[in-house]
């Protein structure tokens, strides 16, 4: 590293290890409780089915082997019944609104846990500030926190679980225990994110990543674009199964999942790409390729900002909001793929972790289904915030260098 690097490094104070998280945590808490105070509480479709089993398990004194032999529809959401039901027992009939407040707190927590592992990674306050205002205004965080769902709760383990995973990725000095004890947390929150939504699945590559990633020698090295090269070819290899499976649910091999896989084809089999938004349709796919390019067209739009039924206010603040986050992200990918981060170990293993938490939600949801409101996209929007952070700080520290020289 040279001496224009190390100048422009920020050298954050050990009181900065709690102001900046804390700032984050109050000013997102702030915003979420005027629009809970604006909005008011919301049932979602989704709801009902929340709210019953919240009964089931309070009736069954928490009894989970007997509530889930009578309920087993429950246990693939038994952490946010849980968590219903523990508030329930607490605020009695006014659980669902403890449920909303505790949503917010979930969202503010996010901030809290996004700026913390921004500012371990060392980016500058600058590029912190603007992550935290981008949570601020992020109408997708705050339109789900209204209504009685997992949403926030979930978001906040899996933002978590991300965070922590990066840590398991072996510094250049580190003790060994401190990995294991990290990689051990990670694996439970994990754990927790996917009883609390089965979707959470998808954390379980973030933290194979960076646990074999931590196994690896210190002198082994990782040609990144050959890397990513493989990666895309793996990706594209699993959609052409997949399609597979979709064009011939019975051919499916395991003696678990056919249901998922034969529920799944049944949209296929319909041409969907946005759950229930029919302009996005395809015909009735009859090849192989037919199948497969649903799912690319799933992919396509996964990640975007409009769709023809939105009003021109909900498109543009969606262009205003998200392209940023895209075009972040892109050249945080690029700098990564460049190993300009190599001097910078801890920031280098959170974009790693990041970047494959993306990938693996993103290709998921793909291949299963783009919700209505794109609602599911949630947990990846603070793994864009912070890697669109890291492409402002690189500009920062670039920017500091070009002084620098200038100035010598």
């Amino acid at each position: 590293m040279n001496d224009s690097e190390q100048m422009d490094l920020p050298v954050p104070s050990k009181r900065e290890r709690f102001v900046g998280p804390l700032f984050g945590f109050a000013a997102m808490l702030v915003v979420n409780a005027v629009y809970l105070a604006y909005k008011g509480l919301f049932i979602a479709p989704d709801s009902s089915f929340y709210m019953l089993g919240t009964d089931q398990l309070v009736a069954a004194g928490f009894d989970f082997q007997a509530f889930l032999n009578g309920s087993p529809k429950f246990t693939q959401y038994i952490g946010f019944v849980t968590w219903c039901a523990a508030l329930k027992s607490v605020a009695g009939e006014n659980w669902p609104a403890a449920v909303v407040g505790g949503n917010a707190i979930a969202n503010a927590v996010t901030v809290a846990v996004l700026t913390h592992a921004l500012r371990r990674s060392s980016i500058c306050w600058q590029a912190r500030l603007c992550a935290i205002f981008w949570c601020m205004i992020a109408f997708d965080l705050l339109v789900w926190s209204k209504g009685l769902l997992s949403d926030p709760t979930f978001l906040v383990l899996a933002t978590s679980a991300v965070t922590v995973s990066a840590g398991c990725i072996k510094p250049r000095t580190g003790r060994l225990s401190r990995r294991i004890g990290l990689l051990g947390v990670a694996a439970v929150v994990s754990i927790a994110a996917i009883c609390w939504r089965p979707t959470g699945i998808a954390l379980v590559v973030p933290l194979s990543v960076c646990g074999l990633l931590g196994l690896l020698p210190k002198r082994f090295q990782v040609k990144r674009a050959f890397t990513l090269l493989v990666t895309l070819v793996v990706v594209e290899a699993g959609f052409l199964v997949f399609a597979h499976f979709m064009s011939a649910p019975e051919s499916w091999p395991l003696p678990f999942g056919g249901g998922h896989i034969s529920y799944t084809a049944h949209y296929y089999d319909d041409g969907q790409v946005v759950w229930k938004r029919y302009a996005t349709y395809h015909a009735e796919p009859e090849t192989l390729m037919d199948y497969h390019l649903i799912t690319l067209d799933r992919l396509r739009y996964w990640f975007a900002c409009y769709e023809s039924e939105f009003s021109f206010a909900h498109k543009l603040y969606n262009c205003v909001f998200y392209i940023p986050l895209f075009l972040g992200s892109a050249v945080t990918l690029v700098l990564w793929t460049l190993r300009k981060f190599r001097n910078r170990e801890q920031c280098d293993r959170l974009v790693t972790t990041l970047l494959s938490m993306v990938l693996a939600y993103s290709a998921m949801h793909a291949m299963l289904q783009v919700d209505y409101g794109w609602r599911y996209r949630v947990p990846i929007i603070p793994c864009m915030m912070m890697l669109s952070a890291i492409a402002l700080d690189a500009a920062v520290r670039h920017k500091s260098r070009d002084a620098i020289q200038d100035s010598l």
